[in-house]
């Protein structure tokens, strides 16, 4: 999927929010409003953004997505120059930003965590008037083991506090290994609807690494 498509899609889940005064932009470094939101909020997570996603919720605020990586800190040999990720949800206050939610997942040995880009997206499956993010990420390795494929799913509940949810895809790698999913507790108590969109970006984003 190349940046047209994340901006159609991205269109598409704004028109179909039951509320259709919800605003998403997604922006990459080229993008003129990325290095506005950089140069007026500044970056406050370790490491450079590699996408940036605005999104306006009326009665909620605006929220500002980070999505980063910065080199390891620990030995790996799986790449050349070694990444890991840092990404965080904030919401804009008073001329600044106020943290919501933060995550982190580091290269370690043969391991290389790597976002699927194309698969993070903020979408209203609900239709509840405020959306969700799915933060999609692969952990490469090297060798035949099974390797985690996740999508986390940050919503926010009755009591305005955030809560992280998330579904795991183990993708085999040798004949004798089985795919499976795994969702945690939290995953299991979100609304179908939310449930359903992201099953389906796990699907899409295996069927895009095979």
């Amino acid at each position: 999927m190349n940046l047209k498509n994340i901006l159609v899609l991205t269109a598409s889940i704004v028109s179909l929010s039951v509320n259709a005064q919800i605003e998403t932009g997604v922006y990459f470094s080229n993008d003129r409003k990325f290095v506005d939101i950089i140069e007026d909020l500044g970056n406050p997570l370790e490491g450079n953004p590699v996408m940036i996603v605005k999104t306006f919720v009326p009665k909620h605020g605006s929220y500002i997505w980070y999505l980063n990586e910065s080199k390891a800190k620990n030995t790996a040999l799986l790449d050349d120059i070694p990444k890991d990720l840092h990404s965080g949800i904030y919401l804009e206050d008073h001329g600044g930003i106020v943290l919501v939610m933060t995550f982190k997942d580091f290269a370690k040995g043969l391991s290389q965590p790597r976002y699927l880009i194309n698969y993070c997206e903020i979408a209203d499956a609900d239709n509840n008037g405020f959306p969700e993010f799915y933060l999609t990420y692969f952990e490469e390795s090297d060798g035949l083991d099974v390797k985690p494929l996740k999508v986390i799913v940050y919503t926010k509940n009755n009591s305005k506090t955030f809560s992280k949810s998330k579904i795991t895809a183990w993708l085999p790698f040798q004949p004798e290994d089985k795919y499976r999913e795994e969702m945690d507790d939290n995953f299991r108590l979100l609304p179908k609807a939310i449930k359903m969109r992201a099953e389906n970006i796990l699907k899409e984003a295996k069927e895009g690494i095979n």
